[in-house]
């Protein structure tokens, strides 16, 4: 599995020959309250709608700047077409103590949001069709999670719902059952997604 770092890597190749570029499993991943913050989604075993991070319905993920995350992109004379297809994601806790767990989670939806939510009111996904989902958990056909909660990936292409201005993806999470028992906690969210990369000569 490779992450954001390698991808700049992978590209060289193809910009040199301009060859078609495929990898089944690059990898992303995001703390949901920084890797050095302290624990900020609420918890306490209370009942689970919208997972809020600091107290927003929302959050953003950085792809960065690169030819490779933008649906089409010039290359001298070629074209070069990428997709990224969401094969799986994943929430890790990273909170220790008793009851950091995902045990008491019955479903879990990683949604692409179309704007950032303002505060702990303002649901963006209020309607669905604005949010398409990317990945989704059901423990009664996953199995129950523990501190690893693993969510299927239903092939979305990531690389149409990358803002291509500030080259973020706003992520709301939906889920039903009931929250870690801690009072706050933090986890990692991580997406493996497949890479086609194909420069078409006119």
């Amino acid at each position: 599995m490779r992450n954001l770092k390698t991808i700049a890597l992978l590209l060289l190749p193809l910009l040199g020959c301009f060859a078609q570029l495929e990898d089944q499993s690059v990898t992303i991943k995001h703390s949901l309250c920084g890797a050095s913050g302290p624990d900020c989604v609420p918890g306490s075993g209370a009942s689970l709608t919208i997972v809020q991070v600091s107290g927003s319905n929302t959050f953003t993920v950085n792809f960065g700047d690169q030819p490779l995350f933008k649906p089409s992109t010039a290359l001298g004379p070629a074209t070069l077409n990428t997709s990224l297809l969401i094969n799986q994601a994943a929430f890790d806790m990273t909170t220790t103590g008793s009851g950091a767990d995902f045990s008491g989670v019955n479903t879990a939806q990683v949604l692409a949001a179309p704007r950032q939510s303002t505060g702990p009111g303002d649901d963006p996904c209020a309607t669905p069709a604005n949010c398409p989902v990317l990945a989704a958990y059901n423990k009664a056909t996953d199995g129950a999670a523990t501190r690893h909660l693993a969510l299927k990936g239903n092939g979305s292409d990531i690389v149409k719902l990358i803002d291509q201005t500030t080259h973020q993806i706003i992520i709301e999470i939906t889920a039903s059952g009931t929250a870690p028992t801690p009072a706050l906690w933090n986890a990692d969210v991580s997406m493996d997604m497949g890479l086609n990369s194909r420069a078409n000569f006119p």
